[in-house]
């Protein structure tokens, strides 16, 4: 079994050491993620489907990708990987736009999740057609406009990021 080591944070977002990906989930310690928002020059926005066999929120919509930072990354090193790796796009960081970072605690049945999770908006026109799932993460994704992503929070059909949601409402207007 593979390990994928990320950093551990205190409270403060200090780096305080190197763990297993799976011993923070189980244990609930805190570490950092990317969130990735890609809005099209329609101003629509491109949610992920997240597969079935994920053992949080399956076959649930969710942002455009997203991702753990890894042991020697920067959060910009992770939208670079995690936009090839989930999407198979490139990201255009002249495109790339910082929005937040915020902690989330999400606990799914075993899996106990507290990140810092960076949150981007990218403003960067991908076409559907060419987009590469990891299948493991991705079953499908689809561009909404801003009244069917409003929709999908109200209807609770979107993993909950209301701290995100709120920030998206105030930039997307």
């Amino acid at each position: 079994m593979e390990h994928e080591m990320i950093n551990e944070y205190n409270k403060r977002g200090e780096k305080i050491g190197v763990i297993d990906k799976a011993i923070a989930h189980k244990e609930g310690l805190l570490h950092k993620a990317v969130h990735v928002w890609i809005i099209n020059s329609n101003n629509e926005i491109l949610i992920q489907l997240r597969c079935a066999d994920k053992s949080i929120y399956p076959n649930t919509w969710d942002c455009s990708f997203a991702g753990h930072i890894g042991e020697g990354e920067t959060s910009i090193d992770a939208v670079i990987r995690e936009g090839k790796e989930e999407v198979g796009i490139d990201v255009d960081l002249d495109k790339l736009e910082y929005i937040l970072t915020h902690k989330e605690s999400v606990v799914y049945e075993e899996f106990i999740s507290n990140e810092f999770n960076d949150v981007y908006i990218l403003r960067q026109d991908i076409d559907i057609k060419d987009l590469v799932y990891q299948v493991e993460e991705v079953s499908n994704a689809k561009y909404i406009s801003l009244d069917e992503f409003w929709e999908l929070i109200k209807t609770d059909k979107i993993i909950p990021h209301p701290t995100e949601y709120i920030a998206l409402k105030e930039i997307l207007k």
